[in-house]
């Protein structure tokens, strides 16, 4: 759950308004003295230049000035301000700041008084709870902000609750929030309310959770005008976790008309919530908005969410039958992590996710590189059947490092409680994936635990859906169709690709042959990609012309990975050089699209008809054909313009 981070104490920060117009962008605005900021004049156009967001300039100049001043407090604290916000750069920001309050405590004293420039100090302070914030300090963030409470006033009171929170410490975090309603000041009302709804959804108490977000966006929307982006983010997150789905959805649309968040980004959450839902098409709009949203951002809060905006779309693209491409990106997401200082999450949670994603599409790799030999003499095909064992090697070493990082029981126990702080945002399509990696028994074990504790209502199906393949996985076919049906009666059109997966599960677990078909025909009209992934072989009869090239192609078809005969399956025609799939109502699922062309051989033209049945069957109907990867990632994006901060007035 996220959080806007807002700036705190604006009467100890801010500096007169100015009202004087620049003759020439690089001239200086005569800076009006407040109490307490006694300093030299140059210090106080340094600070001016930060209060003005000059932060390139700013860096400069102080630099400077630092070469002929080696002991100004306030070139210092410029410095530390411009590398923060600036430069995005927190460790060189926590650096200067500490210098910067080494020197005016060892001239003015731990303790300044009124006739001191004690304003200095006050910025100092801040800053430094504010650096160690960012990078995830929240002991030293703590006590910053109880000696700068000691010293001076309005105090920090709601700002507490949140790296309390972060530190688990619920209890403590609830008394600075209401101490922080307690003020009457509808800001630190804001922020009370919602650290509250992140503390609840962090506790585990989901209703109570989702009670305390609705507040916090009707405070907002009543008493300053609307409700900010991350505020209706938390709630529809809050929304999601009782399973209240369109709620969920109206409030990530509401928040992606607002205004720029820094913190949560609605086009990545509504991404994920159409995925759920199997609606690609709305998926992949969605996911266009995500890198523009992001680069809008200050440089500082910029990379808060760029792994989680990689995941989402590693997902995408692994839904949509690119697992190429999503192996691109979960390979920057292996090694990139996001900075989680203001978003709730356990970050080994998010890292397990991604492991899996690369797991699943290395899988998925390998069964299309088996799929597109078909037509190659034998030791073209043993050759492909070699290069998908090494991925599938692969594989098991991505499912190895998602079990690394779910080596924790609570961790473990807490994954399979969808929707929940502890399942993190673990996509329900994705979580029979652990049955694979991490075994059958322990799966169970952990479902059973985490059932026994979940009293949400609509959280059943989940656990059934699990338990489901858990049954598949061991041979239970009546516990596996037990179970599947259950799942199938509860869950939710918002869980429309779980729902399918399961259906998939109930139909590989009859022995029925005719039921089995009529639901993967079912599972075909929304999932098509999900054989594939789950690596299983839909069951078809072949019926093709006399023609040569028509002989040669279903023999090819029947090679694939993806078909099995049956007399009871689907049913495949070839003829004219064109193959089709049907059903067996006769409804068509599609037909190669390939032609062939003068300069190509058979062989090449065979494959070429194959893969595009392959893929018109196997992949969901949204058109990637112009769409750059980069751009969905924002890699071939400028994310700032480098002048805008030398240029600006």
């Amino acid at each position: 759950m996220t959080r806007r981070f807002t700036a705190v104490l604006a009467a100890v920060l801010a500096t007169a308004s100015v009202c004087a117009s620049l003759a020439a962008a690089d001239e200086m605005i005569e800076p009006i003295l407040l109490e307490g900021e006694d300093a030299p004049v140059e210090e106080l156009a340094l600070w001016e230049l930060i209060e003005r967001e000059r932060y390139v300039r700013a860096r400069e100049e102080a630099e400077k000035y630092l070469e002929e001043h080696p002991s100004s407090y306030v070139a210092h604290l410029v410095l530390g301000v411009a590398q923060h916000y600036g430069e995005a750069n927190f460790p060189k920001a926590l650096f200067h700041e500490t210098r910067a309050l080494q020197l005016f405590e060892a001239r003015e004293g731990v303790r300044p008084t009124q006739s001191q420039p004690w304003r200095w100090h006050a910025r100092i302070l801040i800053s430094l709870t504010r650096a160690h914030g960012d990078l995830e300090h929240y002991d030293e963030q703590l006590a910053f902000m109880y000696r700068y409470n000691e010293l001076y006033t309005p105090q920090l009171k709601a700002e507490l609750a949140w790296p309390l929170m972060k530190k688990r410490q619920f209890d403590e975090a609830r008394r600075a929030a209401e101490e922080g309603l307690a003020t009457g000041d509808p800001y630190q009302i804001e922020r009370a309310k919602n650290a509250l709804c992140a503390i609840e959804f962090e506790a585990g108490d989901d209703e109570k959770s989702y009670e305390v977000c609705a507040e916090a966006v009707e405070y907002g929307r009543s008493h300053f005008g609307s409700a900010t982006a991350v505020d209706l983010g938390n709630y529809a997150e809050a929304a999601r976790s009782v399973f209240r789905f369109d709620e969920a959805e109206g409030l990530l649309v509401e928040a992606s008309k607002g205004g720029l968040s820094w913190y949560g980004n609605p086009w990545l959450e509504l991404a994920d919530l159409y995925m759920r839902a199997g609606r690609f098409a709305e998926a992949l709009s969605a996911l266009r908005e995500v890198p523009r949203h992001r680069a809008a951002r200050p440089a500082h809060v910029r990379d808060s969410d760029r792994n989680e905006a990689r995941r989402s779309l590693a997902a995408f693209l692994l839904l949509m039958g690119r697992p190429d491409e999503a192996l691109r990106i979960t390979g920057k997401a292996s090694v990139l992590p996001d900075r989680r200082a203001h978003n709730s999450r356990d970050p080994l949670q998010d890292r397990s996710i991604v492991a899996l994603l690369d797991r699943q599409a290395r899988l998925t790799l390998a069964e299309m590189t088996v799929e597109r030999a078909v037509t190659e003499p034998f030791y073209g095909r043993w050759w492909a059947h070699a290069k998908g064992l090494r991925l599938r090697f692969e594989a098991w070493l991505s499912g190895r490092q998602a079990a690394r990082f779910l080596n924790d029981g609570s961790r473990l126990v807490g994954t399979f409680a969808i929707g929940t702080a502890r399942s993190a945002v673990m996509p329900p399509w994705l979580l029979g994936e652990l049955v694979r990696a991490l075994g059958p028994g322990v799966v169970r074990a952990a479902v059973a635990e985490v059932a026994s504790e979940d009293t949400r209502e609509g959280a059943a199906p989940y656990y059934d859906a699990v338990l489901a393949e858990v049954g598949l996985a061991q041979r239970e076919y009546d516990e596996a169709i037990e179970h599947a049906r259950r799942a199938l009666e509860g869950l939710q059109p918002g869980d429309a690709l779980l729902a399918e997966r399961v259906r998939a599960v109930l139909g590989k677990s009859l022995s029925d042959p005719r039921q089995a078909t009529a639901l993967y025909e079912e599972v075909l009209g929304t999932d098509p990609g999900l054989f594939r992934r789950l690596g299983w072989a839909l069951p078809v009869e072949v019926q093709a012309s006399s023609a040569e090239i028509d002989r040669a192609l279903a023999k090819a078809v029947m090679r694939s990975p993806r078909f099995t005969r049956s007399s009871d399956g689907l049913q495949i025609r070839v003829d004219g050089g064109r193959i089709c799939l049907y059903g067996r109502t006769g409804a068509s699922w599609g037909c190669s699209e390939a032609e062939l062309e003068e300069d190509e051989t058979g062989r090449s033209h065979m494959q070429r008809i194959v893969d595009s049945f392959h893929e018109e069957i196997f992949s969901p109907r949204v058109d990637l054909s112009r769409i750059d990867i980069n751009s969905l990632d924002g890699s071939n994006r400028v994310t700032r313009n480098p002048l805008d901060m030398l240029l600006a007035p």
